[in-house]
């Protein structure tokens, strides 16, 4: 039984059912093909060859490899989710019964909840980290826009005096500051977020990961680039609106 992805990669548009495919130069026939799972913790079900434990033993590894005479991972399906906890333990106390166990087990028991609740744990461990780690990152890329600004307000003193001499108002100072400012940013998180597609495409090229980019999160991130540039474009487009055009007009 294939996965998906393996049918696809070998017989393309073709109906593989009946056909043969060779996995370690024993011709094994195709009886049947696996809808589409996704991947779960780097395991990608959909590249994914089942074969009989006989054959596997006997044909493929050898009935003398570790790997041929016993099992490692037993995935076993509940009727319904109601019976899954009975399961649980008619499960365990086979495998006692067959271990001859007296004391500790020499085997584990997981169900799919117990599975969701450490990927849970993890996930949340995960998530408070790189919170911590962006808004650090958002912080310090903050005040390099706001000290670029302040660079730029200095350098064009003189624009900023010869604008308000005309006839320029000082919100239409703050808001041309303002508006650089969070075009500064975006922009910094527009390529920001092409380097991490970018690393996502390589990582998923070379690795088992089968990653996927979100256009939502693609737009959160932009918009909180900008927004970040907005904020801390505040003070240097108070200090350029608050300039005198007098003295801004001496002082070059």
């Amino acid at each position: 039984v294939l996965g998906s992805e393996i049918a696809e990669k070998f017989f393309a548009q073709q109906n593989p059912l009946g056909k043969k495919i060779r996995v370690k130069n024993t011709n094994l026939e195709v009886i049947g093909v696996l809808e589409s799972k996704g991947a779960f913790l780097g395991d990608n079900q959909d590249r994914t060859v089942y074969v009989p434990l006989t054959t596997m033993a006997s044909q493929i590894v050898g009935e003398s490899s570790p790997y041929g005479t016993g099992v490692s991972f037993i995935s076993i399906a509940a009727q319904d989710e109601d019976s899954i906890r009975a399961a649980k333990l008619q499960i365990e106390n086979l495998l006692r019964l067959r271990h001859q166990i007296i004391g500790e087990d020499d085997f584990s028991v997981r169900t799919q909840k117990d599975v969701l609740e450490i990927v849970g744990t993890i996930t949340s461990g995960l998530t408070v980290l790189l919170a911590a780690i962006a808004g650090i990152s958002l912080l310090v890329g903050g005040i390099g826009v706001m000290n670029i600004m302040l660079v730029a307000v200095t350098e064009r003193t003189k624009e900023i005096g010869l604008r308000k001499a005309i006839g320029a108002k000082s919100r239409d100072i703050l808001w041309q500051f303002l508006i650089e400012a969070t075009i500064l940013s975006a922009a910094g998180g527009v390529i920001g977020t092409m380097v991490g597609i970018t690393g996502i495409v390589i990582v998923g090229a070379v690795s088992p990961l089968t990653p996927t980019i979100s256009l939502g999160a693609i737009v959160l991130a932009v918009g909180v680039s900008g927004a970040i540039g907005l904020s801390f474009g505040v003070f240097p487009a108070k200090a350029a609106a608050q300039l005198d055009p007098i003295v801004a007009l001496r002082s070059v």
